[in-house]
Parts: C-alpha cells; sequence; structure tokens
C-alpha cells in the first residue's frame, strides 16, 4: 500500500515569515506557494519535500513534524486503513495535492498523500 515518504509538514504560526526561513536558512526552493494557505518546498539535497501550514490558533506550532506517507491511490489506502480499524481523515485537497490524515494506537498523526 505505501510506497515511500512523501513529504514532512511542518506547522507555522506565519507562513510568509516560515517560507523565508526554510528558502534562505536551508536553500529550499519552492514547488507550490499559496499564501496564506500552503507552501510545498525542495530541500534538492536530501531529496526532501517540506510542506508548510499555518496552524489554527497557534496550538499545532512546536509539536513536531508530520511525516507524510506516499500512496498510489488515496482512497483504496484510506478504505484499507480504515477496514483495519484505523481511525482516517476525510481526504482533502489543496491545489494538486489530495491528502488525509490517520491516527496510530497511541493518538500521534500521520499523514498520507497521494502521488
Amino acid at each position: 500500500m505505501f510506497t515511500g515518504l512523501n513529504h514532512v509538514m511542518m506547522w507555522v504560526e506565519d507562513l510568509e515569515r516560515a517560507l523565508r526561513w526554510y528558502k534562505e536558512k536551508l536553500g529550499c526552493q519552492e514547488l507550490f506557494v499559496h499564501v496564506p494557505h500552503y507552501a510545498a518546498l525542495r530541500l534538492e539535497e536530501a531529496d526532501l519535500r517540506i510542506d508548510l501550514h499555518p496552524a489554527k490558533d497557534g496550538k499545532n506550532v512546536g509539536f513536531g513534524p508530520i511525516p507524510y506517507l506516499k500512496v498510489a491511490d488515496l482512497d483504496a489506502a484510506l478504505a484499507t486503513l480504515a477496514a483495519r480499524g484505523v481511525e482516517v481523515g476525510e481526504p482533502q485537497q489543496e491545489g494538486p495535492a489530495r491528502f488525509s490524515s490517520f491516527k496510530d494506537s497511541e493518538g500521534n498523526v500521520l499523514g498520507i498523500s497521494q502521488g
């Protein structure tokens, strides 16, 4: 079902400030930016995509990144997880990305992304 790591999502308080930091300090390149909603960046030297999402009321900032697992078919993967008794979120779309989330046995959130 899973084909690899898709990206790491970071909660941010200020998307524009975070964009500048990741570009200037880490050397990330923009893949997709839709201020104030979402940004996808590429850290080429690490072969890593980093996505930035504004946190509502700052509640998620500082609680760590969320790894997103890559799948070929988001709907099929969510159905498989749900059939296994896993708590899954609703599919969402921002720009070209389709994604959702699910929880492990401890309530930790993991992401799932089609692509």
